[in-house]
């Protein structure tokens, strides 16, 4: 006769097999479903950088401008929620134009708020400058908000106003 020999059977405890389906279904669910709809809404980060010896104008997506100083740079990120640019170095202007999202500019602690507004911003290693050009603006820097109007300029020293 034949060599086969029969193993005693083994339950598998349904809990246990529960538990093995939903660490892998949840993580999927995650990935194919969640994750590329929150992908979608923080937007994808744009790099910008103008050449030392040239001025740049960026027209963005929504209308608005960004006219960068020689040697600057900013990243642009753009959402269904929320317009951001942040100045990674030198200066630029800002050109605001209407939208239903807010636009937000960050350099050093300096975080800017505008709506319908122009507005430039010089970043360097000792120092912020918000210079407000038209329209208002709202500062936030270590906690403190202020809410600016055309010809204010604000200078922030190592973080501090």
């Amino acid at each position: 006769m034949s060599d086969v020999q029969s193993m005693p059977s083994q339950s598998v405890n349904p809990s246990l097999l529960v538990a093995i389906v939903l660490l892998i279904a949840i993580p999927a669910a995650v990935f194919f479903f969640i994750a590329p709809a929150n992908n979608d809404q923080a937007g994808a980060v744009t790099s910008y950088a103008s050449p030392e010896d040239e001025a740049e104008t960026l027209k963005l997506d929504d209308g608005s401008e960004v006219r960068m100083a020689e040697s600057s740079a900013v990243a642009v990120r753009y959402s269904d929620e929320q317009r951001r640019v942040q100045i990674t170095n030198g200066e630029a202007t800002f050109i605001v134009v209407p939208d239903s999202r807010p636009f937000w500019v960050q350099a050093g602690t300096l975080r800017v708020n505008a709506g319908v507004s122009a507005f430039s911003v010089r970043l360097n290693s000792e120092s912020v400058l918000l210079h407000i050009i038209e329209g208002e603006v709202r500062a936030q820097s270590q906690g403190k908000v202020q809410t600016l109007l055309a010809g204010a300029t604000v200078v922030l020293n190592n973080g501090s106003e």
